[in-house]
This record gives structure tokens, sequence and C-alpha cells, in this order.
């Protein structure tokens, strides 16, 4: 849950790897008829999610050998079956950030169900946006294996079919926080520390933050981060904002009285058991839960069982558990009310403004720079704002990465 590590060095990773993802038509390739080497499988349902810029397609695909032996994969084309287009390419440097091998050993029974990061199978993390009107029934998957230590050219595979679950929605929520200034940061990306946590626990793997956002508070003129010292939490404007039910609910579970790591990119003895700091879990209804973290010691002011109204006060923005800077960590789960136990599901706003935007490039530049820190990035942070002269106004959509908004 750890929000904003290395925040604008992923960046130069992002824009340099994601220009792959255009719908092109199909190459002609080399397949060899052999028996199977390779299932794939989407292990959870797949929802289309509108954003500002298109609707966006997230998902795993998980690879279970045939043979027993795993895979070297050097490429995963997303295809249209209807069509035969390709809709999705990843490969080179991208791919590396998006495979998730099977540890090797793999994991212990006691790590599968107290939890881990380790996999059982490999898996590749999926996501890619395509324009409204071309949103596919169904996906197919063409990997590219290498095979060059067993002295074989590459072999593609086809298969992974499954379907777009267009009779299903994401939750509809409403504001977290309020008012202007509210950078929002590791969503809508491949490439983000959310989308790419896979969990084990209780002896499933699931994506808990698949859709999960960090709301980092900026001053809605300036742009800046902090106030003086910005190695010191406190001195974040963030620190102490008041965070609101997104929905009327019940709260099925809080927890009070961690510590706020009092630098930035301190957290404190992070378990799984303490990652999301202070936090509040709000019952919506229909097996979804609004999950909130990093919440101000002391400061959550509602108990299991209470029932709030949307726009109701449930605690103050921190810098407990798993925090690198104060920022509000926010996800939507089904089935289970738990921050790393349960399967991310996909949510949208349904109001708010975009403000501004974070000029990727000149952070980039500046990180670049011998000698500049991650905490002179954030005392520097408004060089890197830009607020635009009207607002755009948006409605059921998740936010792109690193834009500003405003909420009701």
């Amino acid at each position: 849950m750890s929000a904003i590590a290395k925040f604008l060095i992923t960046i130069i990773v992002i824009a340099a790897v994601l220009g792959s993802g255009c719908t092109q038509p199909v190459a002609v390739q080399q397949t060899e008829p052999a028996a199977p080497v390779l299932n794939m499988t989407v292990p959870f349902v797949l929802i289309p999610v509108p954003s500002q810029n298109g609707v966006n397609l997230a998902y795993e695909l998980e690879l279970t050998p045939a043979n027993g032996q795993v895979p070297v994969v050097e490429k995963v084309e997303v295809l249209d079956p209807a069509t035969g287009k390709i809709l999705y390419t990843a490969d080179s440097e991208l791919l590396a950030a998006l495979y998730h091998p099977a540890n090797v050993p793999p994991p212990t029974a006691a790590e599968l169900q107290n939890g881990t990061g380790k996999l059982l199978k490999p898996r590749v993390s999926l996501w890619f946006v395509v324009s409204p009107d071309a949103v596919p029934d169904r996906l197919s998957h063409r990997l590219t294996l290498n095979r060059t230590a067993a002295g074989l050219s590459p072999l593609t595979v086809t298969g992974g079919e499954v379907t777009v679950r267009k009779d299903l929605a994401p939750v509809v929520v409403g504001s977290p926080v309020h008012g202007p200034g509210w950078m929002v940061m590791e969503t809508t990306s491949p490439l983000t520390h959310h989308f790419r946590a896979q969990i084990t626990l209780n002896g499933v793997t699931r994506v808990p933050q698949r859709y999960a956002q960090d709301w980092v508070y900026l001053d809605p003129v300036s742009g800046q981060a902090a106030a003086g010292n910005a190695t010191l939490a406190r001195n974040y404007y963030g620190f102490g904002k008041e965070i609101l039910a997104v929905a009327n609910g019940t709260v099925v579970d809080a927890a009070d009285g961690l510590p706020d790591s009092e630098g930035i990119y301190s957290p404190l003895g992070v378990t799984f058991a303490t990652a999301a700091g202070n936090y509040v879990i709000l019952d919506l209804g229909n097996k979804k839960y609004a999950c909130y973290a990093h919440i101000v010691n002391g400061s959550v002011r509602v108990k299991k069982g209470n029932i709030v109204k949307e726009g109701q006060v449930l605690g103050l923005m921190g810098n407990s558990g798993n925090s690198d800077i104060p920022h509000l960590h926010f996800q939507v789960v089904t089935d289970i009310p738990s921050f790393l136990g349960a399967e991310g599901y996909p949510h949208v706003y349904r109001s708010f403004y975009v403000t501004g935007e974070v000029n990727e490039t000149l952070g980039a530049e500046r990180m670049s720079s011998p000698g500049y820190s991650t905490n002179q990035l954030w005392t520097d942070f408004g060089d890197f704002v830009t607020y635009f002269r009207q607002a755009v106004p948006q409605e059921n959509r998740l936010m792109q990465n690193n834009v500003i908004v405003r909420f009701p």
C-alpha cells in the first residue's frame, strides 16, 4: 500500500513502454502444431471501467505449464477473437515489469495461509484502454515463448479466452474527501504498485488493490504538497484532512492506535496485519466494501457496527502503516471485508472536476539530476503542477493517473 515510492522515476518507464498498446493488424507468425505446453486462465471477472480517456480493461493472465516446465515468455498479445486484431502488446521492458514468475522454491503452506507475495504459478498483469465504441465481447491471448535454452526457435501459443462482462458495472461511489487540490496517484496504469501486487492469503492468490487510488492533497493555488520541512509528515497540507464515507453503509471493521510515521519514507515495522495502518472498512452492500487506510492515530471516529451516511467524517488523513507520505489509500473489494485478503473490484466516482495535472516530463528531468532527492521533489512539488483555466467535469468515471481533481 506504500503510495509514492520512486513516483516520478516510474513515469520514465511508463512513457517509454506504453506506446506498444495500440491496435494493429495481426502479423503472420509461425505456430508449431504440438501438444499443449501452456494453459492460460483469467482468475477474476473482467469488467470494463470507464475513465477520462476510454474504457479500461484490467486483469491477470495466469499460466499453468502443461508439461511442468516453466515457460520463458518474451511477448504477450491480447486479441479480439471476433476481428483478429491485436488490442495490446507487452514485450521487452513492459513485459518484464508485468510478468510475475512462480517462486523457486515455491511458497510454503504457512506462507500461503498467512500471507505472501510469492506465487505458485506465473502471472501477467494486463491493463489497457479501448475506445468506448470498441469494447470487445471477448479477449484471447497469444504468447511467444523463448526456447533458446533448449536450442529451439520461438513458439507461439494461443488461449486464455475470456468474456468481457459488459453486463456488470463498477460500483459508483461518492467523494472520499472534499474540495479542490486532490492529486490521484497509482491508478489507471499497468505499472502501478497497486495493480501489480499479487497477494496470497488464506491459500488464495488475489489482487486486492487492483483498482485502488492514493490521494495526496496539494495547495489548490501553488500546487505545493508541504509547508516548510518536507521530510516531516505533519508539514504536509493533507495531514489531518477529513476522510468521508463514499456511501451510506455499515462499518464492518475499523482499527485505531497505530502511530503515524513522523518522517516520510519511513514506515514503522510494517506487517500484513499493520500495512493499512489505522483504517475503516465500510459495507456498501452486495458484498462490496470500501477500504480507507493510513488514518491519523487517534482520529478514527467510527466503530464496527456503526451505520454511517454518505459524506460523514470517518477519520483524518495520516501517515500510519505502510505509508510513504501523508495520503489516503482507497480501494473497493468484493466478497470479504479485507485490505489484502479480498479481490479488488472496480469503482468509479459519481462526480468530480479535473482541475490540473502533474508535469511528468519536468519531474522526470529533475529526478535524473545528480544529487536531486525524493525529499527535494516533494519540497518543489508545485513546480510540477499545472492547473487548468477551466475545470473539466466528469461523472461515473475513474480518474487518470496523476491528475488533480476537485470533489463536491
